[in-house]
């Protein structure tokens, strides 16, 4: 049976913890045992280790949509920042020789042994490249999570990095949109109007999107009421230049999520379970009443923004389904091996199929190319996650951590958003969301492991 602690007993954990030379232990505020912060006078151990690491981090978050012009394997210069961060945390805690842990290690094993044993079956050398993917994507969500927990300044650094940076990229493409700059806006001809920045797909930039909102409203990096305000409208307007109806879906359950969660702490959990009552049942009075057939037909006679989302509902919809649809015969016609990574595609056009697209469904996905044990493996994946991201919104964190993250239940609300939007697209490939898995494991108070021994030195943030 899983329990609370179950995302502990799923992490590898190797080498031996040392303390630090030159950081003396303090009473803490809650009267137990905490670690000084090194004054200005005082040298960090290994202090240039971590400020290497922070270079790297920083790039490498900045770096995120950086995936055109795109080499082998869909490789672009996003990986290069991730590469960096990898060699650099690596070489880094190896010196300093304290705990390593590896996050999601069992669920994504998992996935990556029904990957190896479904591409081996399929007979296609090709299919192996999901799975080494896969490794790669494991690791880089390992950096973060062990390097924002063994330095809390490391956490400012990556959070304000990808605050920032979101903005700076939403501003980016707002601008190439307004002024019809298409290599600025990333517009092409396959897109119609939609803008993909540089992601070179609407829906993936969307995605990237929608992390920042959540950041944005999950952490104190923008303060002031009209400054976040206006960081989230520049962020949502990008969003919309997007076109993406699976990002729309998904700002919604955020909202709807972290509203539900914040009444929860504040108000206890009978008007909370009240409230979300009230809201489904309103829902659900009001839902069969609205003709998207006639929203969409309108909206796709209004100007190119509506066009470009509401005006596509239809086609959109009908498409995914046919989609769906086709992939889960694969599933039921196959075997329990499943086809192969990455090659939905090539099995629909082996069969002739009357719509061959990849799957742009995680849970399908993964069902019909990693088979049965492959389910089982994001089925893991999903209950790892929502214990760690529960325990991030609900549990008490160290004073230092809530300072950063004041307001964890848009994480919680981030996830949920996540889990819908696997049924419009296969957001575990994006390498900004494992990036965000690492941030949950690092910020996870009920993870093993040493405490924190360096704190976020004071006036940091200010």
């Amino acid at each position: 049976m899983l329990t609370a602690r179950t995302p502990d007993a799923l992490d590898g954990t190797v080498g031996s913890g040392v303390r630090s030379a030159g950081v003396a232990d303090v009473e803490g505020a809650d009267g137990t045992a905490a670690q000084a912060v090194p004054g200005r006078t005082t040298a960090l151990p290994g202090a240039r280790g971590p400020r290497r690491v922070a270079v790297a981090l920083t790039f490498a978050i900045c770096a995120l949509p950086l995936l055109i012009p795109s080499g082998p394997g869909n490789t672009g210069l996003a990986d290069v920042g991730i590469l960096a961060v990898v060699v650099t945390v690596a070489a880094w805690l190896r010196i300093k020789a304290v705990p390593v842990s590896v996050p999601y290690l069992l669920p994504v094993g998992l996935l990556m042994m029904a990957g190896a044993v479904a591409a081996y079956h399929s007979g296609d050398a090709l299919a192996l490249l999901p799975v080494v993917q896969d490794v790669f994507l494991l690791v880089w969500c390992a950096c973060i999570a062990n390097a924002v927990r063994q330095y809390r300044w490391l956490l400012a650094v990556v959070l304000r990095a990808w605050v920032w940076s979101g903005l700076a990229w939403a501003a980016v493409l707002c601008v190439g949109k307004m002024a019809n700059i298409s290599w600025m806006a990333g517009l092409s001809s396959k897109d119609g109007g939609r803008a993909s920045l540089t992601f070179a797909d609407p829906n993936l930039c969307a995605n990237y999107f929608l992390i920042v909102v959540a950041l944005i409203l999950a952490t104190s990096v923008v303060r002031g009421r009209w400054a976040r305000a206006l960081a989230l409208c520049t962020v949502l307007l990008a969003i919309v230049f997007t076109g993406s109806n699976g990002a729309a879906i998904g700002l919604g359950v955020m909202i709807v999520v972290a509203l539900v969660v914040g009444l929860v702490k504040r108000r206890g959990v009978v008007l909370a379970t009240a409230v979300a009552c009230l809201a489904g049942a309103s829902f659900a009075a009001i839902a069969p009443n609205v003709d998207l057939n006639a929203v969409g037909a309108k909206a796709s006679d209004s100007i190119q923004v509506l066009r470009d989302s509401l005006g596509r509902t239809d086609e959109s919809s009908g498409s995914r389904t046919e989609l769906a649809t086709e992939t889960f015969g694969l599933y039921l016609e196959g075997d329990l091996l499943g086809v192969g990574p990455g090659r939905t595609k090539a099995t629909l056009s082996g069969q002739a199929a009357p719509y061959i697209k990849e799957a742009h469904n995680d849970y399908l996905a993964t069902l019909v190319e990693r088979g049965a044990v492959g389910g089982v493996g994001l089925a893991v994946l999903l209950v790892v996650v929502a214990f760690r991201v529960g325990r991030v919104a609900l549990w008490p964190q160290d004073p230092e951590v809530r300072a950063l993250v004041p307001r964890p239940q848009w994480l919680l609300a981030l996830c949920c958003a996540l889990a819908v939007a696997g049924l419009f697209y296969e957001v575990l490939h994006f390498r900004h969301v494992w990036a965000l898995f690492g941030l949950i494991a690092g910020l996870d108070p009920g993870s093993r492991g040493q405490r924190p021994y360096a704190r976020v030195p004071e006036g940091r943030l200010t």
